[in-house]
């Protein structure tokens, strides 16, 4: 039975993004690959595939393959995301539901074939520490109000791991509190 994502901690987060797809173009040769959860390849030189991320990772780290940067990680679409998210005071919606874990691991084993991939870490690293401002802001209001639930969309995998606890045991405590404090 799958976890919810209300119940997983960051590693299961992690584990789980290594099973989204990426492009690579291997520099080798190999009939189809049977997986559990399907077929990957044939692999032929110069063609690109689609891979999990998992199997890509392995094929980079043996030299037999490169990294095709995906869409959601270039420079122009980091910086737009960034410049969204600064404008708005909610939370604007992610390309991916794994994209701060994804495109760590992915600059972190890739980086030399992510064109522009400093500049994109910087801007993720800026974009990451924005939406951590918005959480900590968000849970702040939530609790001073004195709201025992809150409706909030576009946060990512990793994001609702990281206040899950915290969110968990303060609304607990604010419920406990409403129960023993007389109405005036």
């Amino acid at each position: 039975m799958c976890k919810s994502l209300f119940i997983m901690d960051i590693e299961e987060v992690q584990y789980l993004s290594e099973n989204e797809y990426v492009s690579i173009v291997p520099n080798f040769s190999h009939p189809v690959i049977h997986l559990i959860k399907g077929s990957v390849g044939p692999f032929q030189p110069t063609t690109p595939l689609n891979v999990p991320l998992w199997m890509a990772i392995h094929l980079k780290e043996s030299h037999r393959c490169r990294f095709i940067c995906p869409e959601w990680l270039t420079y122009d679409t980091i910086s737009t995301l960034l410049k969204a998210e600064q404008q708005n005071e909610h939370f604007t919606p992610m390309p991916n539901r794994f994209i701060f874990i994804l495109s760590q691991t992915i600059m972190s084993v890739a980086l030399e074939d992510i064109p522009n991939g400093d500049n994109i870490r910087l801007i993720m690293k800026d974009l990451w520490d924005l939406r951590l401002a918005k959480l900590r802001t968000s849970i702040d209001s939530l609790i001073k109000s004195g709201a025992l639930y809150a409706k909030v969309t576009h946060l990512t995998t990793v994001e609702i791991c990281l206040i899950r606890n915290f969110l968990k045991m303060a609304l607990k405590q604010i419920y406990q509190l409403q129960q023993v404090i007389p109405d005036e």
